[in-house]
């Protein structure tokens, strides 16, 4: 089969959840690498990363230490942008109240 041939499939990181085009072929070397579990190419160098920081884990607890690093960090940024919501809130209503009173003040000396 040459390249015009390959089939070329989407898939989804078992880690982060981006889609890829792959052909089905390196999809499934992929997935055998990595337990079973599609990795995008981010995620994969990652969790090599993870493996020589730790010594030399497995795949598998290398994938877990990964996935447990993006979940905390999705969660700091959530809180993080909660926080930034309601500072911003709290200015409008700051902005809107001085606004009030003084709009009132204004009608007030009329």
């Amino acid at each position: 089969m040459d390249n015009s041939e390959e089939v070329v499939s989407r898939a989804e990181c078992g880690c982060c959840g981006m889609l890829e085009e792959c052909t089905i072929e390196y999809i499934g070397w992929v997935k055998e690498r990595f337990g079973g579990v599609w990795v995008c190419g981010l995620c994969e160098e990652a969790i090599k990363d993870e493996q020589v920081r730790l010594g030399g884990v497995g795949v598998e607890v290398a994938l877990r230490v990964h996935a447990l690093f993006r979940d905390q960090k999705a969660a700091a940024n959530t809180v993080h942008l909660a926080h930034s919501i309601i500072q911003l809130i709290k200015k409008i209503i700051s902005s809107s109240s001085s606004t009030s009173s003084k709009s009132c003040a204004k009608l007030d000396s009329s």
